[in-house]
């Protein structure tokens, strides 16, 4: 008898003792419950907020994972469906502004730096309910209890995870079964640079107003873990109605992205150097032919262009090998396309500083869209260059040199000077107009100038990579121009 009485106490204390469910254990459904206290108060009622963030982006710093911070406040209008926001952030002296305004059948959005609403992709539009948990979960929440997901295997005794797809991303829902309140989402989607990227919000500092539970700070995790924002609710209200923040213009629809058809032109300056012309990028690309192999200087934004290139480099050569890449510094329209060099085991030419970085885009998975390098992976192979590098055969030479932060743009930047051609490769130092008046010359002209001077290189002629068309700037570059530029004579 006591046997028998024994048994469901140990039973319960091997629950309570395993830091995981057993398959064999039914998981509690905690959705309806975390909906009822966060979301159903607002089913027709509109949480406010007003809040303040820190915001950190990778922009075009001087080195890898160097952010931009941003500082900003807001207001949130927000019920089960619909999501409003108002919002200034400001960097330094700058200051941006933005609204967004979701129902369940239209989206309007006015980016930042816009006069008039942005054309909204029906992607983006089924994806604002993750945006919007950003602030308030509820929204989210909403879409998840209307799809009614099981609990995933993943769940444990103190959390309750829920799984589904939206607007792209693999998204989860962590609900914490002591209290049936959300404790975080994670949200994983394809970034054409980084791969497989994780984002998560956390949700801390519950508090109520009226019957709705809210947390008073999310931190949000992005980039694998590489920044971090914070958002602090100072003050929430429900009020029964939201003002109209922006109104569609005539005509106005969601609207699919263009499809963009890669576009290659090639052109040649000798026998040894040949440009390829990406229009679709605003891209050129040098590659290099040696005697016996091929080095290809830049590969804009992506894996898919990395491709193409090694497609139009065999196109060019037939036979020989690409044996070196070399990207003349680390943003994403010259070393994005580093993956498919690695896949076909090419040496990666760069800066020490660089070789973590390279590192990290060479490891980072890409399950959601798989390139040739995560289907067939292969080591890296790299070799660092401090000063400057000679590649040389049959007589013709290549030198690639550090010019570093004398560019005024990057600690890691790289020139390539050929000496038989007198001409100079650079990504994006030189700024000169195709018509008008001259301007005075930025500091990237001044610094690449002077690096060119101290290196004491007879340069005739400067090819630029980038922009090509964009922006109306000269890519082929008569050195006494630059000169002019810099010293007025």
């Amino acid at each position: 008898m006591s046997s028998i009485l024994t048994r469901p106490f140990a039973l319960l204390l091997l629950l309570l003792l395993l830091p995981e469910l057993p398959a064999w254990a039914k998981r509690p459904d905690n959705l309806p419950a975390c909906w009822k206290q966060q979301v159903q108060p607002v089913q027709t009622t509109y949480l406010t907020l007003r809040y303040h963030e820190t915001l950190a982006q990778l922009e075009h710093s001087f080195q890898p994972w160097q952010a931009t911070n941003y500082t900003g406040t807001g207001r949130i209008w927000s019920t089960a469906t619909s999501f409003l926001k108002s919002d200034t952030l400001r960097q330094e002296a700058k200051t941006y502004f933005s609204r967004t305004q979701l129902t369940p059948a239209t989206l309007l959005f006015q980016d930042y730096g816009d006069d008039k609403p942005t054309r909204v992709t029906p992607n983006a539009f089924r994806g604002q309910a993750l945006q919007a948990a950003r602030y308030t979960p509820a929204p989210l929440l909403h879409y998840f209890s209307q799809r009614k997901p099981k609990p995933a295997p993943e769940s444990t005794r103190t959390e309750t995870v829920y799984q589904d797809t939206l607007g792209g991303n693999i998204v989860r829902l962590y609900i914490r079964t002591a209290d049936n309140r959300l404790s975080k989402v994670t949200a994983l989607s394809h970034d054409e640079l980084f791969g497989d990227v994780l984002t998560t919000y956390t949700y801390q500092d519950y508090a109520s107003v009226g019957k709705l539970t809210y947390a008073r700070t999310i931190v949000v995790s992005k980039i694998n873990g590489k920044l971090t924002d914070t958002v602090r609710v100072t003050a929430a209200t429900l009020e029964p109605a939201a003002p109209t923040l922006l109104t569609a213009p005539a005509g106005y629809a969601l609207v699919s992205p263009p499809v963009v058809k890669p576009e290659v032109t090639v052109t040649h300056h000798g026998a040894h150097l040949h440009f390829l012309e990406l229009k679709h990028t605003d891209d050129k690309v040098l590659v290099v032919e040696f005697s016996s192999f091929l080095l290809v200087a830049e590969a804009p934004l992506n894996s898919e262009n990395g491709e193409l290139i090694l497609a139009e480099a065999r196109k060019l050569a037939p036979g020989k090998p690409v044996r070196y890449f070399v990207a003349g510094h680390y943003h994403p329209h010259y070393l994005g396309g580093l993956r498919p060099f690695v896949h076909r085991g090419v040496t990666i030419l760069t800066t020490p500083a660089d070789v973590p970085y390279v590192q990290y885009l060479a490891a980072a998975p890409h399950t959601l869209h798989p390139d040739s390098l995560q289907l067939h992976p292969r080591p890296l192979r790299t070799e660092e260059i401090t000063t400057s590098k000679t590649i040389a055969e049959d007589g013709f030479e290549m030198q690639i040199h550090v010019i570093g932060s004398k560019s005024a743009h990057t600690n890691d930047y790289l020139v390539y000077y050929f000496p038989s051609e007198k001409l100079l490769f650079e990504d994006d130092l030189v700024w000169i107009a195709r018509q008008g008046p001259s301007r005075k010359a930025s500091a990237r002209q001044v610094g690449l100038y002077q690096a060119i001077r101290d290196l004491g290189l007879p340069v005739e002629t400067i090819v630029q990579s980038w922009p090509v068309q964009d922006y109306g700037v000269k890519t082929v570059i008569p050195f006494r121009e630059l000169e002019q530029s810099v010293t007025g004579k």
